[in-house]
């Protein structure tokens, strides 16, 4: 088996806006941080108890990405703050999560059962700090 492969489809791959190097994928329980340069993931999150089903990098801020999830949840990491945990997690539906999609501080995310929530993006999920970029390239 190949190093750092995932376990079942890869829903979504996004290249991360300030390191075109890096890129991000999201299949089976977990999301994983990849380089260009290397057969192995950089980083990637502890397995979650349901199905990741869709994400995408912040486009303003370089550490930080979304995850949608089978069991209705909205998950946010911020490996520039912590690695190791999701830093905030909101429960959108009751339906699994399909789809979402970012722009500055609006986060519209869409449902198996139709239907889209447009949420408004706290200040410090899309603020960057002046070394993000530098210690997460």
């Amino acid at each position: 088996m190949e190093s750092g492969k995932h376990f079942g489809p890869v829903y979504s791959l996004w290249r991360n806006p300030a390191h075109a190097k890096m890129f991000l994928s999201i299949g089976d329980w977990a999301a994983k941080v990849w380089s260009e340069e290397l057969k192995s993931p950089i980083m990637q999150t502890r397995y979650h108890s349901a199905y990741l089903t869709d994400g995408c990098w912040s486009p303003t801020r370089c550490g930080l990405f979304y995850l949608t999830r089978v069991d209705g949840f909205l998950d946010v990491w911020d490996f520039y703050y912590r690695q190791n945990e999701k830093a905030y997690s909101l429960k959108i539906s009751d339906s699994p999560l399909s789809s979402i999609a970012i722009n500055n501080n609006l986060c519209a995310v869409g449902d198996a059962e139709g239907t889209v929530n447009v949420l408004q993006i706290c200040k410090t999920l899309v603020d960057t700090s002046s070394k993000e970029k530098e210690v997460m390239g």
